[in-house]
Formats: structure tokens, sequence, C-alpha cells
């Protein structure tokens, strides 16, 4: 009985920090950059998708618990080239005077979903987080996984 409890406190040592490493937000929690945008996005089962003629921007907030360098995984579909979606993960001060983030970067293959990996954002003391991505007609962003 000792040595399972040992094991079971070991697992949980290991397991908690892992888990607490990182977090995931759908689509539907964020919105459109310009607010008249946002009859140019449809949401299914909290994926968000710009069903406009032309290329939309679309934010989405991310609760950060630290300060420090922050990874961005968007998760996004495009069926084409045309549809595509592009993203890049910023970190601004308090009083949103400076920016810190990495480059704009755009699905890497179409067809399926694709994991957008940004890096480069970071947020000092009392920062805050965010992903923007530009939307192609017919793109679809569908969740957002980070580490807080």
């Amino acid at each position: 009985m000792t040595r399972r409890l040992k094991q079971a406190f070991l697992t949980m040592a290991v397991l908690l920090p892992v888990a607490a490493m990182a977090r995931s937000v759908p689509a539907s929690a964020g919105r459109p950059v310009l607010w008249s945008d946002g009859p140019c996005f449809q949401m299914s089962y909290s994926t968000m998708t710009n069903i406009c003629s032309t290329r939309r921007s679309y934010e989405i907030p991310l609760t950060a618990d630290s300060a420090g360098n922050k990874t961005v995984v968007v998760t996004a579909f495009g069926s084409t080239s045309s549809r595509n979606v592009g993203c890049m993960a910023v970190g601004m001060n308090r009083e949103a005077t400076v920016v810190w983030g990495g480059s704009r970067r755009w699905l890497p293959a179409f067809g399926t979903p694709q994991l957008i990996t940004l890096t480069g954002a970071y947020i000092p003391n009392s920062g805050y987080l965010y992903a923007n991505c530009l939307v192609d007609p017919g793109g679809q962003v569908n969740a957002v996984d980070y580490n807080p």
C-alpha cells in the first residue's frame, strides 16, 4: 500500500505542473477587430468562419498568469490558398503603449485543420496577450492553445 501511495504522489507531482502549463480557448471566445465585421463571422461548434467576400481580422484575448515569453498555437482551417488564415501572437503592456509580437504566420497546408505555431510574444508584469488572425473568405479559426 505504501508503494502505491508513493507512486500516486509521484505521478501527481509530475502531471499537475504539466497540466497547468497549457490552456485552450475556442475561437468563439474572440471577436472581430472591427465591430461592423460581426456579421462576417459565422459560428459553428465554437469555430468561427469568415462568410464575407473579403479578408477580415479576428482577435482572441488570452488570459495570462505570468509575465514572460509566450507561445501560442492556433488551430485553423482553409480549404485552399484563397481561403487562408494568418495569425500572430501579441503581448502588450497595461497602458497599451508597447507591443511585443512575432511575425504573422499562415496555414502550412490546406484541406485539413492545421496548427499555426506563434512565438515572439512577450508579456510584461500586468500586461496582456492576444492572438490576431487575418481570415480570408471561407477561412476558419477553430481554437487557441497557449502557455499562460
